[in-house]
C-alpha cells in the first residue's frame, strides 16, 4: 500500500518519504495520528521498519497496527476517530512488548534499533 498524495506539512511532521511512503520516527506519530484525525483523515494502520542509510528497508509486517473497515451506515467522523483509536492502541501496544533491537539482530543487522526504526502509515480522506 502507498500514499499517491501529498499529506498536510503538519501531519508529516517527524515522516520521512521514501518512495511514496511516510515513515514517522516512533516519537512523532502519535501527533501525526491526532492531527490527521483533526484533519478529517482516517488511518488504515500500518507496519514499523528499520529504514537504513543505504537506502534499505526491513519491514516487521507481522508488527501491525491496522484499523478494522469502516462498517455500513458508520459516519466518516466516526470512522476517521476510531480507526485513528484503534490505530494509536495497538501500536502502543507493539511499542510496549516489542524488542526492536532483538528484531534488528534477526536481520543480523548491527543498528542502534531505536536510530532507526520509523513506523508506516497509510491515511486516506473520505473521497479516496
Amino acid at each position: 500500500m502507498s500514499t499517491d498524495y501529498p499529506l498536510p506539512p503538519d501531519i508529516t511532521e517527524g515522516a520521512a518519504l521514501r518512495g511514496t511512503e511516510y515513515g514517522w520516527t516512533v516519537s512523532s506519530f502519535p501527533n501525526a495520528l491526532s492531527k490527521a484525525q483533526a484533519a478529517g483523515y482516517a488511518c488504515l494502520g500500518g507496519q514499523f521498519q528499520f529504514r537504513l542509510d543505504d537506502g534499505s528497508t526491513c519491514e516487521m509486517y507481522w508488527l501491525e497496527a491496522d484499523s478494522t473497515e469502516r462498517t455500513g451506515g458508520e459516519s466518516w467522523e466516526a470512522y476517521s476517530r476510531r480507526s485513528c483509536t484503534e490505530v494509536l492502541r495497538r501500536f502502543q501496544y507493539l511499542m510496549s512488548k516489542t524488542d526492536f533491537a532483538k528484531e534488528a539482530s534477526n536481520w543480523s543487522l548491527q543498528i542502534d534499533a531505536t536510530k532507526y526504526l520509523v513506523f508506516v502509515a497509510y491515511f486516506v480522506r473520505e473521497t479516496e
